[in-house]
């Protein structure tokens, strides 16, 4: 049996929600940030049956809240990052830089990249935190 936990389900989203509250260095780099987040997680090219829509409400360094949204209508974020599981797990596990990552297009950003591109310290630190969350991959 597997310690790791699925990518893109509500039980990911709080383990991640807990690492970004555990982190100084995440509160330090996004004491300025406010805004809230989905990851889009592709269902095409993945064992997924359904694009999964995974929300955190991120503000002034902390995660408070976090869960796989039922429907794309749940929440309305100022951000969305939608991406192929293969790209999130580029990104998460094998160090494919997110700013990188959204230049090429490789993960689709819609909401305002100048406020992303102010804020990336923050995006690297997310990412960070999320290397920490055991995951396993839906290919």
């Amino acid at each position: 049996m597997s310690d790791k936990i699925l990518f893109g389900t509500d039980e990911w989203a709080k383990r991640l929600c807990e690492e970004l509250n555990n982190s100084k260095a995440y509160a330090e780099a996004a004491k300025a940030w406010e805004g809230d987040i989905y990851f889009v997680v592709e269902a095409k090219g993945s064992s997924l049956d359904e694009d999964r829509y995974v929300y955190l409400d991120l503000w002034h360094g902390e995660c408070r809240k976090a869960l796989r949204a039922e429907n794309k209508d749940d929440f309305k974020p100022e951000f969305e990052f939608r991406g192929s599981v293969k790209t999130f797990k580029e990104v998460i596990d094998d160090g494919l830089d997110p700013i990188k990552a959204m230049l090429t297009r490789k993960l689709k950003l819609t909401g305002n990249m100048a406020k992303i591109m102010r804020n990336v310290k923050a995006s690297n630190e997310l990412v960070h935190c999320a290397t920490f969350v055991p995951t396993e991959f839906p290919f």
